[in-house]
């Protein structure tokens, strides 16, 4: 009986956690969720982001913050988002293209090529515009996060070259635009579920995967892969969006006061990002990960094709993006 009591209040609190904005004792209680851990630079922003808004409320707005997909998948999420269910969610992009698909072009390898390139367009016009167009899929763009240039990682050899990648089983991201780099690498890409990437490396079903370092060294990535090389062949971000019911439920004040603490975050999370994913590359190489400087040339001239076939789709933002990074 106990235990039926208690599985019954554990159901009303998931039930609880995933209703949209909310008064608690005239407070305004917003939830927002992650897929990913805590301990990174999204997640550590998102509760600094939740201090600075009760702050600066006096404590009349609480935002709850949830990690390592406690409330869903990146795409259930996003769907939540969407009916009013949750308020905020911190999703990829390359899961957010399955509901918005021009933000594919940020998907094309070596799209972005700095860190300061990633700023002017993401901070920029470019990426306002995006953030402003999401309302059509019944989202509130609130910012957009950096998550980081993804590199290669594997169990078989080192990377030095380009050459290096062939005949690897590489774990990628269910994104056809991913799939296609890595095939055209010569390497056999294989798409999975972050979920699952780890047992497949254990169990020697894939070779490696790629991912930005702090992922990696998050993840625990080196007990199973002890090469990594750093391609920086994407650059990955984090878009946060709110649900338009929670939003419009908002005071203008309120809002504004959401948006400035939005804005101070989004540059403090790419500040904290950035230190962090050079920290990792040292705590990975201190637990044994051999880490290669390949020279990108051959991997930007193989990776051309793919590049070319899906900027078809929006050549003026691939233009614009481009001309960026002079």
């Amino acid at each position: 009986m106990k235990y039926k009591l208690l599985m019954g209040a554990l159901a009303l609190s998931c039930v609880a956690a995933l209703s949209g904005c909310s008064q608690d004792d005239g407070k305004i209680v917003i939830r927002m969720a992650q897929a990913s851990a805590a301990d990174g630079a999204i997640g550590l922003s998102m509760d600094n982001f939740a201090k600075d808004v009760e702050e600066k409320s006096n404590g009349r707005i609480v935002v709850h913050t949830f990690h390592n997909g406690q409330l869903g998948t990146e795409r259930e999420n996003i769907e939540s988002v969407q009916m009013g269910n949750l308020d905020i969610a911190v999703v990829n992009q390359s899961v957010l293209v399955n509901f918005f698909p021009d933000i594919a072009v940020f998907d094309l390898p070596y799209t972005i090529t700095s860190a300061e390139h990633a700023d002017k367009v993401f901070l920029g016009e470019i990426g306002q515009s995006f953030l402003n167009k999401l309302p059509e899929v019944r989202l509130h763009g609130l910012a957009i996060w950096e998550s980081g240039f993804r590199n290669l990682t594997n169990s078989k050899r080192e990377v030095n070259t380009a050459d290096d990648v062939k005949g690897l089983r590489i774990r990628v991201m269910e994104n056809k635009i991913h799939q296609d780099l890595w095939g055209a690498l010569g390497a056999d890409p294989v798409p999975m579920s972050w979920s699952d990437a780890y047992t497949g490396m254990q169990q020697g079903a894939i070779d490696g995967q790629e991912n930005p370092a702090t992922v990696i060294d998050k993840n625990n990535v080196v007990e199973v892969n002890k090469n990594m090389a750093m391609t920086e062949h994407c650059y990955s971000t984090v878009f946060l969006v709110m649900a338009p019911k929670t939003w419009d439920r908002l005071s203008p004040e309120d809002q504004k006061l959401i948006t400035d603490c939005m804005n101070k975050a989004s540059l403090d999370e790419r500040a904290l990002s950035r230190k962090m994913d050079k920290e990792a590359i040292t705590t990975l190489e201190s637990k044994g990960m051999v880490v290669t400087y390949p020279d990108k040339s051959l991997f930007i001239e193989r990776s051309k094709p793919v590049r070319e076939f899906y900027s078809k789709d929006f050549p003026e933002l691939a233009a614009k993006i481009e001309a960026l990074a002079n």
